[in-house]
């Protein structure tokens, strides 16, 4: 019994040895023509893989491929784009309450264009808060910037930043600053983003009561993102210009909810800090805004 039985083992063993390893199926052309019609959807290659458990390697292959062929057509997009192609834009308007050198609400409008390509950012930036009330005005700021982002590699950039602001409750008819710096990417990830940047500045202030004053500067800032949710993110913006004469502190912490495609509505809060201000003003202002966001 013992002589039957060591061959029949033996031969199992064999057949087992010898078969090797499963042999993946091909993919049926009608779920590959759906993948590459839906350009890689996540829910419709999710559903092919459960349907073909036999065909990962060759799945993993064509999103690959996909990917990489969306990948070089938005290149080639971009390279293609004119200085005046390829912009994007948020409106906003809603109402703000203040304290500090004026302790009023009113009215907040704000204008914003972006545009990235492959070496470069640009974004310009322009808001308004006005109140006035019984014939009289309470509270006037305008401000108007660009900043510029030269890119250095997948982190590094070279940062540009001009801005142009009028604050007549501050103690100022306008002030320009110019600077230029370096910037990284500190973190990069899909949900947090944070940016550094630093350099010399210049600023030139027309002060209502006091004598002119051009000062040079040295510029710090951070823009920090958290996409907490698809829908809500928040934002912290810090820029601090640091001078022999008056050094400047300005913080904006936002949180937008997307309410549709294009709306969403944006509760921030804006600080303030001058160190040196005119005789008379307060030193810190505070600006809290509520407002509805068209992106374009």
């Amino acid at each position: 019994m013992l002589r039957t039985a060591m061959p029949a083992a033996l031969l199992a063993a064999a057949s087992v040895l010898c078969a090797g390893p499963a042999v993946a199926r091909a993919l049926p052309p009608p779920v590959v023509a759906m993948i590459e019609a839906s350009q890689a959807d996540a829910a419709v290659v999710k559903a092919a893989r459960t349907t073909n458990p036999d065909s990962q390697g060759e799945i993993d292959a064509l999103v690959e491929a996909i990917s990489a062929r969306k990948a070089a057509d938005h290149r080639r997009a971009i390279a293609s784009r004119g200085y005046f192609e390829g912009w994007s834009g948020q409106g906003q308007a809603g109402g703000f309450i203040s304290s500090g050198n004026s302790d009023d609400a009113g009215l907040s409008l704000g204008l914003n264009f972006a545009k990235e390509s492959f070496n470069w950012k640009h974004a310009f930036n322009f808001s308004a808060d006005y109140q006035r009330s019984k014939g009289t005005v309470s509270k006037e700021r305008y401000f108007g910037g660009y900043a510029g982002q030269r890119k250095l590699g997948r982190r590094a950039f070279v940062s540009l930043t001009l801005s142009a602001e009028r604050d007549r409750f501050a103690g100022f008819r306008s002030r320009f600053s110019e600077s230029l710096g370096f910037g990284y990417r500190l973190m990069d990830g899909s949900r947090l983003k944070l940016d550094v940047a630093g350099g010399p500045a210049l600023r030139q202030t027309n002060y209502l009561t006091e004598p002119n004053q051009a000062d040079f500067a040295a510029r710090l800032a951070s823009n920090f993102q958290w996409t907490i949710t698809p829908v809500t993110i928040f934002t912290q913006n810090v820029q601090t210009y640091l001078s022999s004469n008056n050094s400047t502190l300005t913080s904006t912490t936002a949180l937008t909810t997307k309410l549709d495609a294009a709306l969403s509505a944006r509760a921030s809060f804006d600080v303030r800090h001058e160190t040196d201000p005119p005789v008379g003003r307060d030193p810190t202002d505070t600006t809290s805004r509520v407002t509805l966001v068209y992106a374009f």
